[in-house]
């Protein structure tokens, strides 16, 4: 290719393209840089150098301040390690560059900042470049501010952004600085000026050529990142910091948790509908019974007591009564009349069975009948015997039953038995030794029943809590508590704030006995000490408590070894955690070794099994003890329900106990009491046998007598009859005269009464007294209901059994009116109080500042709120529900998928230009090149994850019921959770640099590989600075759009502190790379640097910093001393 030297270095001959050269850079009143300063740059390398301090940087920085945007950092080396927002407050910043910032010293009145300029007077500043293409044709940009005395931030000061077609000399915008920058006065100095950085950057990137198709932000971007010089160990890390951007997959995963969020949105204010509407549903029921309950007191009132005669009550009673009363007089009339007949009948029937009676008795007389009467009393009277005998000997062997193996069939047999019944009596040892038996079981099971009813309690107290620590603490604790003023939330234990992890469960005991006593430490907050100290001296506690006040608030940083005990233990979020963790860091940092073998390496350490050491001291034992450590109650009420199940079987067995006991007492009772019924009875009492035979010896008579006159039996049995048939009609005679009787008193008593109730009755209703249909309904269902309820369960079914009813009814109608009437009352204030504690809770969830609490005033509004909510808000957003879950399935996560897929095929597409470019570049020397390789390093968890959105994707786009929805969206956050910024994993997902491996490696003409260059700190300074050289002026080239012309149009590029480790053979062949490339250097170096440097750059200047802290420039190769003096000041 044929080459001509020009001003602008090497242009092929043929090429018509257009290279802009940095041609000078003006600064006024920049930094040190007091005044006006002009630095004309080489077209091919400009050397800047001097010491630490002097002033390089600060070049540098205007350079940046003018081309690159505000979220770009002024260059490292004049920041230092300061942190912050870039040109913030806490680094160089505008205003601090426009002062002339040297220093700050401390006064009584705070900080105070010693300048150069602006102290307590307005002052301004400006920086300027002027570019000229080959052609000659010249473009400048120029960035000024006045900085007003009084402004602290960039949003006091005048800020001005301008070009101007043509060279400027920064000193002609003094005057426009006199009108603080007005627009005419910038227009009279020939400036086009800019309102926005928008605006200015667009003419820039415009004019001079920089950036393809208005990628203009992501050449300057890596013009800065170049310029900043970032320190890189690896080729994949430089590629990725220096020439790839943040990619698409950001801003789209971005847009998919957004979305989500919106969902989510929606989501919460469907759930926060529907809790409202359960939180609400209630209220009309509420409502209903206090309008019933309140309809009730008011009928109450009206109907006033049944004493009053002229109240509705009263008339109603009576009208009611009059009814029953004449229904029970007729009832009376008609039952008198039939008692009155039925006595007539039966005195009838009874004078004709005595006159059968005597003609029987007669003829019987005649006929021998007075020798069988004899024997007939005769055996009647050995029957009652019999009788009597047989129930003695009913008695005896019911005796007999408690004494097994004795049975009683001779006078001989008995006298035995009565002699065995008077030895057991006088036994008495036997009983006392049941007795203590039974005294003994029952005071076992009395102390079974208390320990199982204290565990009982204890597990109800520990199933409200959220730990395991001993009852009698939790007791202690609230005494304490209670007196000083505090909640036991304030006054934890150690022991509720850690938890053993569950992979170190086996060493719970261990830890256990390591804690010892500090677990049921209480911890207060420091502050609280002295006010709990004086509080609590006169509480009386049975178990003594140890407690600290300890800092709250500390941060929760401390580092433990997961060897340790604290680091196996999950530390519970409490204002004392910070400190726990530093306290058991401190004092039980035992580590936890497996065999006792291990304990004397080091300082402190615990076995399983529980053995401490802690240099020549241990401890050992206490094993068995109950567990105290956690902040979950699980463990606890395991090992208190098997206590329980203990105490169960315990109580179970003492229960047996105390029955077989009971059951041996109650044998002896009873064979005592056998022993004494035995002594009570005679043989002659119980000899059921003798008696049976004095009976058959009468029948013999009687049968003697009886066979030989039939006819004397026959009269015998007819007697018999009729003295029966006169005994009962006789006994049913007098008691239908009593009835008759009673009918006659009862039938007069209910016609006063009838007459009593209608006086009544026509007095109420002369009075004006009437009954309402609402009074009536009341007390019909008040009275009738009740009365008919007891009318269905008695025995009686006439009008009469119905008055007496009704009576009694209204002997209780008071007390049930005033019964109703306190239900009604209660009703009201029950449901009033419902309603109003659901407007409370509602509006507690829910603010509402329009929302009031009154169960009257505020009903309609809350009303309202239901219906709507039933009505609309529901439905409107459940249908948001489903649309945006469906927008999210088919828009976001296809794109999210997409932009993965398509991110890395454009990382890898990124380097084939670059590569172009290499191509054409000789490396190391004319025989080989240098060339970018890309491979994919998608790990498992990505592949996974991708799979995931995909499967996840198809899920979504189906119809759902609403409880799949729910179970989607809980699939669909977890995904999403992992591309949030704040996700561990949003880097390895959704970073598709991440998801490719650069390298490069030297190659020959032929492409055959040479030499891989992976890790840049295995080279030497030199050997990295020629690679980066390389690889990130080749990946410029593209970045600026001009990967296929032979030179960028855009040429200077800064390089801060750069090539400072190279030898004077790699450090040409670095700058030979960055020329080669067509690019124009402007190189910031310390002294010490410049010999390495000099033979390879055009133009050197060396920075210069006096006493007072003003730098300036001075020229000392390359350029010819100018006569204007202010180019090098």
């Amino acid at each position: 290719m044929t080459m001509v030297d020009t001003l602008f270095g090497l242009i092929p001959a043929a090429s018509t393209g257009q290279q802009w050269v940095a041609r000078d850079l003006q600064l006024v009143n920049w930094g040190g840089y007091d005044g006006h300063h002009r630095i004309r740059l080489a077209p091919t390398a400009t050397l800047l150098s001097g010491g630490s301090g002097s002033g390089k940087s600060t070049l540098m920085d205007a350079y940046i301040a003018l081309l690159m945007p505000h979220t770009t950092p002024f260059n490292g080396a004049s920041n230092g390690g300061v942190v912050g927002r870039p040109r913030g407050k806490d680094q160089r910043n505008i205003l601090s560059y426009a002062r002339g910032k040297l220093d700050e010293s401390r006064t009584e009145d705070g900080t105070r900042q010693r300048v150069l300029r602006g102290d307590g007077r307005d002052t301004w500043s400006a920086i300027s470049m002027t570019w000229a293409d080959q052609s000659g044709t010249q473009f400048t940009a120029v960035r000024a501010w006045y900085v007003p005395s009084a402004a602290r931030t960039l949003e006091d000061v005048v800020a001005v952004r301008a070009t101007r077609d043509g060279e400027l000399d920064l000193r002609d915008l003094e005057r426009a600085a006199a009108t603080r920058f007005s627009r005419p006065a910038l227009t009279e100095a020939g400036l086009s000026v800019y309102d926005t950085d928008r605006e200015l950057t667009a003419r820039l990137h415009s004019t001079l050529g920089i950036g393809a198709a208005g990628d203009g932000h992501k050449a300057v971007a890596l013009l800065g990142r170049i310029q900043a010089g970032q320190q890189i160990t690896t080729v994949d890390a430089l590629y990725k910091a220096m020439v790839l951007e943040e990619p698409d997959t950001f801003a789209t995963a971005d847009a998919v948790v957004e979305q989500f969020d919106k969902l989510t949105g929606t989501r919460d204010q469907m759930i926060t509908a529907r809790q409202q509407v359960k939180a609400l549903e209630p209220i009309r029921a509420y409502r209903a019974d206090v309008d019933e309950a309140a309809g009730r007191l008011r009928v109450i009132d009206e109907i006033g007591t049944f004493d009053d005669a002229a109240s509705p009550a009263a008339l109603w009673k009576h009208a009611h009564r009059l009814d029953l009363l004449r229904a029970a007089e007729a009832d009376l009339q008609h039952r008198h009349h039939r008692a009155r007949d039925l006595v007539a009948e039966t005195e009838a029937r009874v004078a004709a069975a005595r006159a059968e009676l005597d003609g029987v008795k007669e003829t019987l007389w005649t006929s021998g009948g007075d020798r069988l009467a004899s024997a007939q009393r005769e055996l009647a009277a050995a029957e009652q015997r019999l009788a009597t005998v047989q129930r003695a000997r009913a008695r005896l062997d019911e005796a007999l039953a408690d004494l097994p193996g004795v049975s009683v069939t001779s006078e001989a047999e008995h006298a035995a038995l009565v002699a065995q019944a008077h030895d057991a009596l006088r036994d008495t040892e036997t009983r006392n030794a049941a007795r203590q038996e039974l005294f003994d079981a029952m005071s076992e099971k009395k102390e079974a029943v208390a320990d199982l009813a204290d565990l009982q309690a204890e597990r109800a107290a520990v199933t409200r809590r959220q730990d395991n620590i001993p009852g009698e603490l939790h007791r202690a604790r609230a005494a304490l508590a209670e007196a000083a003023g505090l909640t036991p939330g304030d006054l934890p234990f150690v022991a509720e704030l850690v938890e053993v992890r569950t992979e170190h469960e086996p060493w719970r005991e261990a830890f256990n006995l390591a804690l010892g006593g500090f677990a049921t430490r209480l911890l207060l907050d420091a502050s609280h000490l002295r006010a709990f100290r004086a509080a609590i001296d006169a509480v009386p506690l049975a178990r003594r408590i140890q407690f600290q006040g300890v800092p709250t608030d500390l941060p929760d940083t401390v580092a433990v070894d997961s060897r340790t005990l604290p680091g196996r233990l999950d530390y519970r979020t409490s204002p004392f955690t910070g400190w726990l963790r530093s306290e058991l860091a401190q004092r039980f940092d035992y580590v936890c070794v497996d065999t006792p073998g291990e304990l004397a390496q080091h300082p402190r350490a615990l076995t399983r099994a529980g053995q401490m050491s802690q240099g020549t001291r241990g401890a050992h034992g206490g094993r068995g003890q109950a567990n105290v450590l956690g902040f979950t109650n699980t463990r606890r009420l395991a090992d208190l329900d098997r206590r329980l199940d203990r105490a169960r079987e315990r109580v179970a067995t003492a229960q047996a106990q105390v029955e077989a006991a009971e059951a041996r007492l109650d044998g002896d009772d009873a064979r005592r009491r056998s022993y004494e019924s035995v002594l009570e009875l005679t043989w002659s009492q119980v000899d059921v046998a003798g008696q049976q035979a004095a009976i058959d010896r009468w029948e013999q008579v009687i049968g003697g007598v009886t066979s030989g006159s039939p006819e004397v039996t026959r009269l015998q049995r007819r007697a018999d009859e009729l003295d029966t048939t006169i005994s009962a009609l006789t006994e049913q005679l007098g008691r239908s005269k009593g009835d008759v009787a009673a009918l006659a008193d009862r039938w007069s008593s209910v016609t006063d009464e009838v007459d009593v109730a209608q006086r009544a009755l026509d007095e109420a209703e002369a009075q004006g007294t009437t009954v309402s249909d609402d009074q009536r309904a009341y007390l019909e269902g008040l009275l009738v209901a009740q009365r008919e309820g007891a009318s269905a369960s008695s025995s009686g079914d006439d009008a009469t059994e119905d008055l007496r009813a009704f009576d009694d009814l209204l002997s209780r109608a008071g007390a049930l009116l005033l019964a109703d009437r306190q239900a009604a009352q209660q009703v009201i204030g029950t449901q009033r109080d419902a309603l109003r504690r659901t407007f409370e809770t509602f509006v507690e969830r829910w603010p509402d500042p329009n929302l009031g609490t009154d169960p009257d005033a505020s009903f309609d509004d809350f009303e309202r709120i239901l219906v709507e909510l039933e009505t609309n808000g529901m439905h409107e957003l459940e249908a948001e529900w489903r649309k945006s879950l469906l927008r999210l399935s088919g828009n976001d996560l296809t794109d999210l998928a997409n932009a993965l897929s398509r991110s890395v095929r454009e990382i890898k597409e990124r380097i084939r230009p670059v590569n172009d470019i290499l191509a054409d570049l000789p490396f190391a020397d004319d025989e080989h090149r240098l060339r970018i390789d890309a491979r994919d390093t998608q790990s498992t968890v990505v592949a996974r994850f991708r799979k995931e959105l995909r499967d996840l994707r198809e899920v979504l786009a189906t119809e759902a019921t609403d409880g799949e929805r729910e179970r989607r969206y809980h699939r669909m956050a977890k995904v999403i959770d992992r591309i949030r910024r704040t996700s561990p994993d949003f880097a390895d997902l959704v970073d598709v640099r991440r998801h490719v491996r650069l390298s490069a490696e030297k190659v020959d003409l032929d492409g055959e590989h040479v030499a891989l260059y992976d890790h840049i700190g295995e080279k030497s300074g030199g050997e990295s600075q020629e690679l980066v050289a390389f690889i990130v002026g080749a990946a410029l080239r593209y970045q600026l759009g001009d990967a296929g012309a032979a030179r960028p149009r855009y040429a200077p590029v800064f390089l801060d502190e750069a090539l400072i480790k190279a030898d004077a053979r790699f450090t040409g062949r670095a700058i030979g790379a960055w020329r080669g490339l067509g690019f124009q250097l402007v190189i910031g170096a310390p002294n010490d640097k410049f010999s390495a440097l000099e033979p390879h750059v055009d133009l050197e200047y060396v920075v210069l910093k006096d006493e007072t802290g003003r730098s300036r420039t001075k020229p000392i190769a390359g350029v010819a001393r100018p006569e204007d003096p202010a180019d090098v000041r």
